[in-house]
């Protein structure tokens, strides 16, 4: 994150901000088994309905399924797993609603 932020050129005072709302968050251990199969049944389902989702949209999902989190996002990618694999938000980068 703070590679984009620099490249969008943050300065220190925004950077110091995200590190500090960085801190805030809840770290999930990627090696849980939840994950795993919460990736294949992901992946599988896609491929199955013939949507093509990136290896890493596909860890994104499969960890906020395995945890039972909300997916906010601003990716149309993710469309097509919600309700049936996880809860999804849409925030619209246009209107940020």
């Amino acid at each position: 994150m703070e590679k984009l932020a620099r490249l969008l050129g943050w300065g220190n005072n925004k950077l110091s901000k995200m590190r500090e709302l960085l801190q805030q968050l809840i770290g999930i251990d990627i090696n849980d088994p939840a994950i795993f199969s919460a990736y294949a049944e992901i992946a599988c389902f896609s491929e199955g309905q013939g949507t093509r989702m990136e290896d890493n949209d596909v860890w994104i999902a499969a960890t906020a399924k395995a945890s039972g989190c909300t997916l906010l996002t601003t990716d149309r990618d993710f469309d097509h797993l919600d309700p049936t694999h996880l809860r999804r938000i849409w925030i619209d980068p246009k209107t940020q609603s």
